[in-house]
Order: structure tokens, then sequence, then C-alpha cells
């Protein structure tokens, strides 16, 4: 029987390097599974240990506390796996959790696809994109899912429809419970330039947000009203510093580490920006980002 000597696993790791923002402390374990059976070993291995489990994908919308943080981090990186097929005008694409979106942006672009081109240039992978309901210009995954198998605390991979998932805005019960290990996502075949479609996009995209500078994507859920960075900015947070870490100019709703943030000043950001936008608006910002300690 495999056990969980047989796992990749990094002790002590600096989790600056496992975060786009680059802020946080020491993970004391990381577990880089290469296949199901050894999420299922680690998971077991928690649970008799009553260790926190943190997945961990690319990164991107995650902030790690300082110090040192005696959880089971799982990360992704490893597990991967991607196939495809055809049926009729439609292709489904099974994924594993760990395949990033620009994986299958590729294959899109490759076969000329339709469906996906709205979620191009989102920093994630299949697993922390299905877990948070990742979507962008008004789409979200879950309008092109069909399957996902996952693991339950029982340690039972389990098949769900994605009728039967929880779902709304920027979440999922997966949040809550189970570990997402792949999905099946339908596509369909197109006549449009999904190319340039999907360049346009990106572009359009890139001048909107911040690009090549490290941050951890959107900081606040969008409210039914107001979009979070209109309430920012109007707040008069864009460019806004404490430290090394402030809002963006570009986009008030995104973070940027200018230098050598930490996590006390992030910490005294937000409360700052959501003590604003509650006093100016009356609303209570809800953050996107997950914060880790």
């Amino acid at each position: 029987m495999l056990s969980l000597r047989k796992i990749d696993l990094v002790e002590n790791i600096d989790l600056r390097k496992l975060c786009t923002i680059k802020i946080g402390g020491i993970g004391k374990h990381i577990f880089f599974p290469k296949t199901m059976e050894e999420f299922k070993i680690i998971q077991t291995e928690a649970f008799e240990k009553n260790k926190k489990i943190y997945i961990l994908g690319i990164g991107s919308n995650v902030i790690f506390k300082d110090g040192i943080l005696d959880h089971y981090f799982i990360s992704t990186r490893k597990f991967k796996f991607l196939k495809y097929w055809d049926k009729g005008n439609e292709v489904y694409i099974h994924a594993s959790a760990g395949i990033s979106f620009k994986e299958i942006l590729s294959l899109v672009k490759e076969k000329n696809l339709e469906g996906f081109e709205k979620l191009a240039g989102i920093p994630a992978t299949i697993g922390g994109a299905i877990t948070m309901n990742a979507g962008a210009f008004g789409v979200e995954i879950f309008d092109i899912l069909e399957k996902v198998y996952w693991l339950n605390k029982q340690g039972e991979i389990v098949e769900s429809h994605k009728n039967s998932i929880n779902h709304s805005y920027r979440y999922t019960d997966f949040q809550k419970e189970g570990i997402v290990l792949s999905a099946i996502l339908k596509l369909k075949k197109s006549k449009k330039p999904i190319k340039e479609i999907i360049k346009k996009i990106i572009l359009d995209r890139n001048k909107k947000q911040p690009v090549n500078v490290p941050t951890s994507g959107s900081t606040y859920k969008n409210h039914k009203q107001y979009p979070a960075g209109f309430l920012l900015e109007k707040s008069g947070l864009k460019g806004y510093r404490i430290g090394d870490i402030g809002f963006s100019e570009k986009h008030a709703n995104f973070l940027i580490n200018y230098g050598n943030a930490n996590y006390t000043d992030l910490m005294k950001l937000l409360e700052h920006a959501e003590n604003l936008v509650k006093s100016n608006f009356n609303i209570e910002l809800q953050k996107e980002v997950k914060i880790i300690g």
C-alpha cells in the first residue's frame, strides 16, 4: 500500500513562493501529490493528526499569514492530466485540478473552440477556479462545466453533475468541504476567429488590470449594485499604500506588493478600506481573496 512517505513533500517552505502576491511565512508541510490515491492518503493522515488541509493551485487568490503555519498544504502543481474528445459539434475536456487556464487556452486556440474565451487571462487552475466559481466579463466556469470529480471526507471519489453542486457568484460548497480532483468542461466547435477574440480580450484585460507585478487578483467581491473597484476608487483608495502594500493605481480592487510587503500592513490596509467603504456607502465589502493562517 502506498504510504505518506512515498509522496513528494517539502518541509519548511517559504510560502511567498506559493502565492502570486509574495506575502507569507513558513509552511511546515507542503505535499505535491501526482495521483488521486495520493490525495486520499494525505487527507486520511491529516484527519488522524488533526491538521487543517489547504489546497493550493497557482496561488493567485490567496494570502498567507506570517509565522510558521503548521497545516497540511496540498499543491496541485504535479497533478496533471488533460484529455478531450469530440461529440458532434461539441468538445469535452477532462482536466485535472492542476491544469492551468493557460493550458486549457492552448487547446481552445488550437481547436478553435467557443465558450472559454472570456475566461482567458485569469491566473487560475481548474481546481481553484471551480472551488471559487471563477469568472470574468459575465461568464463563470460553471457556465461551461459538466461534471466534477471530488474527494469527500470519507475518502471517496464522488462524481457530481454541475446542477447538483451548490454554487453562486464566486462561491461553491467546495470552499467548505471536499477537494476538487478533476472536471469535465463542454465547449463548442466554432467558426468565429477564436484566437483573435482571445487576443482582444486579453489586451482589454491588461489595459484595465495590473500585470507583471505581485498581486492577488481581485481583492473584494463585486457588490450587487456596484463593482468593488468603483467603491474603493470613490473612497480615495486607488493607489493608496501602507508601507509596501497598496491598491493598484490601474484598478483599485487589486492589491500590489511594491517590494517587501508584510501581512501586518496588508491587514491594516484592508481594515482601513472596509471601514471607509462602510462609512461612505453603508456597504460591507466581502473578501474574494482567501487569507490562510
